[in-house]
């Protein structure tokens, strides 16, 4: 028995260096990744509740080490007033989020919800683009925190609480709620928003994970092992960022990423095999679902590609036709 928890451990390591590889290259916390595959990969171990309890667990690795990383950063993106402001409001969320997944006991609810939430972050993946790099020194210090309207900051503090709920419910950092709310609603610059966002996690994950070890959900082994492959696979993401196309490879990992939420919550063994266990038709009918997904937004995107296209060929043939 020791020596399988040993190698079952040894296997979460490694896939959690994998995991967190690639997560650090496109910029995401890991729990989009780690909640749907350690449920499949790994379904002997994980359930329903210690899944999404130990993937939070990784994310908390994960915002430590980046926010250590942002703080040494010259100028330093964090911006610690706002950060502590919307922490008031995402621990509780978090807590929340945990109180709410243990209230919900049956398991095949829970694969929904996972799936349902995390499907529209897998699609935003299939839809990323390349953003300018702008200034961050003159784009921080045209931004102040006086600007933000007593709407705006209304809307941001229950947009931090939606986020703390992500990650207890869901085993995510947050940051996926967390990061549009500074961007879009608080006017920051993008940099500063993933930086702030970071050491808003910390909180949020920390509230989180204490929750799940207080009520048993989380296999403390296995949560380190988690925490420790997340820990190296940022560290070797962040040195294979810069060789990458990350905006291709953000794309191609939500189409991937598609896959494994369709597994989890078992549609293609819903409609092919109801009544048996996990086989081929159940396999075959999760990629005839998948290719039903991907193809319909592969054929949009391919559409908006070329219509840009034109529109580009368009205006230069109007600038080599005037004159000038």
């Amino acid at each position: 028995m020791q020596e399988i928890l040993l190698v079952d451990i040894l296997f979460v390591t490694i896939f959690a260096i994998g995991v967190g590889t690639l997560s650090s290259m496109i910029g995401i916390g890991g729990g989009t990744l780690n909640t749907p595959l350690l449920l499949i990969v790994f379904f002997g171990i994980f359930n329903e509740q210690s899944a999404p309890a130990t993937a939070l667990v990784g994310a908390l690795f994960v915002s430590i080490a980046s926010s250590v990383a942002y703080w040494h950063q010259n100028p330093r993106p964090t911006v610690l007033r706002v950060g502590l402001i919307l922490v008031i409001f995402s621990v509780p969320g978090s807590l929340f989020g945990v109180l709410l997944r243990t209230l919900i006991t049956a398991p095949y609810v829970l694969r929904l919800i996972f799936g349902i939430a995390l499907m529209p972050l897998a699609l935003k993946m299939l839809f990323a683009k390349k953003r300018g790099k702008g200034d961050l020194i003159s784009e921080l210090a045209n931004w102040n925190v006086s600007q933000i309207t007593r709407k705006q900051w209304v809307i941001s503090l229950f947009g931090a609480f939606i986020g703390g709920i992500s990650a207890g419910l869901l085993g995510l950092g947050g940051g996926a709620v967390v990061v549009p709310v500074l961007s879009v609603l608080m006017g920051l610059p993008m940099h500063a928003a993933v930086a702030t966002s970071m050491f808003i996690m910390i909180f949020t994950t920390t509230a989180g994970t204490a929750l799940n070890f207080f009520v048993g959900a989380v296999n403390i082994y296995f949560a380190i092992s988690l925490g420790f492959g997340m820990l190296i696979g940022g560290q070797i993401g962040s040195r294979l960022a810069s060789r990458v196309n990350a905006v291709q490879l953000k794309q191609i990992f939500g189409l991937i990423l598609i896959l494994p939420l369709v597994t989890m919550m078992k549609l293609g063994q819903i409609w092919l095999d109801p009544l048996g266990n996990r086989g081929l038709m159940s396999t075959l009918g999760d990629v005839v679902i998948w290719l039903a997904i991907i193809v319909p937004i592969g054929l949009l995107r391919l559409y908006q590609l070329r219509w840009k296209d034109r529109s580009l060929d368009s205006k230069d043939t109007i600038d080599r036709t005037t004159p000038e």
